[in-house]
This record gives C-alpha cells, sequence and structure tokens, in this order.
C-alpha cells in the first residue's frame, strides 16, 4: 500500500514519524475519514469544508498543493495506486502541526497525510443493544464539531461499549443532552418527526448529519435521554453505515436515504 505525505507518494512501510511530532506529543491536528464506493469520493465538498474550518480553528496554515481540486487528484490516484477503484475504500486524511514548541506551538505550518484502505460496502444494519455512556461528557468549545486527534471520549465510550455488550452507546454533554453516538451521529423519530443533538451538545458535525438536515425533515435540538425511550425509530449514522436500534427497520430511514441520495444500501 502506498500513502501521501506532504504530497509526496511512498510506500506506507517507509514512512514514519519522529518522536518530537506534535501529533505524537499533543494530539495538535485533526483528521477525516472519507468513504470511496461506486467510482466517486462520497460527500468529498463536505469533508473538504469541515476539514479547512478545523484548520483555521486550530489556526493551522494551509500548506500547498491543498486545494479541493489538487487533493481530489490525490485522493482518486492513490485509490488507483493502492488498486481499489473496483471497490470501497476507506480514506483518511490527517493534519496537524508541524515539530516546534511545547504547549505553545511555535507555527502554523502543517503536515497532512493521506491513506487509503479497502474497507465493506456503505450497510444498513439492525443492532439490538444501545447503551449509554456518562464517565465522560462531551462540552461544547470552537473545536468539539470537528474530528480532532483527540479522541479519548470515543476511546473510553468504547471500552465501555465492550465492557457492557452494547452495540452502541450514545455519549451526553455536561448538561446531561443526548449529543452522538460513539462513532457516529444519532437520529430518531417521533410523532413523524426525526429529531438530532444540537452542536452546542459539544458532538461532531458529522457528513451525514449535514446531508439530513439540509434536506429540512431532520430537526436539530437538545434532548433529554427520555426523549429515545418515546421514540419509534432510533438509528446511528456515518459515512460508514447505518446502525438501527430498538426495533427500527431499513423501510423506516429508506426515505431519508434517497433525500440524500444513497438509495436504500443493504
Amino acid at each position: 500500500m502506498n500513502l501521501v505525505y506532504n504530497s509526496d507518494v511512498l510506500p506506507a512501510s517507509h514512512w514514519m514519524t519522529p518522536p518530537t511530532d506534535r501529533a505524537f506529543q499533543y494530539g495538535d491536528g485533526l483528521f477525516e475519514t472519507i468513504r470511496y464506493e461506486k467510482n466517486r469520493v462520497w460527500f468529498w465538498p463536505d469533508h473538504y469544508d469541515r476539514l479547512r474550518q478545523g484548520m483555521a480553528a486550530l489556526q493551522l496554515n494551509v500548506p500547498t498543493q491543498f486545494d479541493s481540486d489538487t487533493l481530489h487528484e490525490q485522493v482518486m490516484a492513490l485509490i488507483h495506486q493502492n488498486e481499489l477503484a473496483d471497490g470501497s475504500a476507506r480514506i483518511k486524511l490527517q493534519v496537524w502541526r508541524q515539530t516546534g514548541g511545547l504547549y505553545t506551538p511555535t507555527t502554523r505550518a502543517a503536515n497532512w497525510l493521506l491513506t487509503a484502505q479497502p474497507t465493506s460496502p456503505f450497510t444498513v444494519t439492525a443492532k439490538a443493544h444501545l447503551g449509554f455512556f456518562t464517565a465522560v461528557r462531551l462540552v461544547s468549545s470552537p473545536v468539539s464539531r470537528f474530528k480532532t486527534l483527540n479522541a479519548l471520549p470515543y476511546v473510553l465510550a468504547g471500552l465501555h461499549r465492550q465492557q457492557h455488550g452494547y452495540d452502541d452507546v450514545i455519549l451526553l454533554d455536561t448538561a446531561g443532552h443526548v449529543a452522538e453516538c460513539m462513532a457516529s451521529s444519532v437520529f430518531w423519530r417521533h410523532n413523524g418527526q426525526w429529531f438530532t443533538p444540537s452542536l452546542d451538545t459539544g458532538c461532531i458535525d458529522g457528513i451525514l448529519r449535514r446531508q439530513l438536515l439540509r434536506t429540512q425533515v431532520v430537526e436539530e435540538g437538545l434532548y433529554a435521554p427520555e426523549t429515545l425511550a418515546t421514540a419509534d425509530a432510533v438509528f446511528c449514522a456515518n459515512v460508514n453505515g447505518i446502525q438501527t436500534f430498538g426495533g427500527t427497520s431499513a423501510d423506516a430511514i429508506t426515505p431519508l436515504l434517497h433525500l440524500i441520495g444513497l438509495g436504500a444500501p443493504v
């Protein structure tokens, strides 16, 4: 497998990061996880927009050859170099501050890394057990909506899910509102209306979340966990797939998928 590091194509086995790297030392960066399937990079404009907004929030300068069109071309070239063009691929684009300083950095220059690996097709799957993780709460901040390299709340949520045998868990904000699932946005339907948590909870500005909010079918706000108990459909979604809970059928969310151009994955 090849990767792209600061515009240079390298074998993955040849790339190394030094111990002074700020991604390693401080988590001083962010990333995007992007899906390639059916001969296209899904929702590329939104991924690039979220990444650029996150870089601005972290006060990172934009590297050369990092405009949307050039970067998209490099993504597609890497897909073909890694012989993934005919299948499904998981693309990860990471951006972090170059070495220098301790908590206070000495530069705004950024490194970036692009990788692409095979993955499973986008699916809708039914799951049985959805729990809550309350030990760590999410806080809204200038960077909370982005995928930063500090993912400890989600790592601990993953351990909680594993230890208790849940299929997924919901994280809450400091006020006790529903925020998001472990690695995806959460949605539910009540009396014919679809809902999702507001970014004010500290949840990630999810890419599928963006698509669904644009349909004006989904309403966002601040909701207590008890709200889910009265929902007639619940699902968690990200670009890697959708999980339905509580007996929610794929048929319940098919109209939403058609609205955002995904059809009805199986």
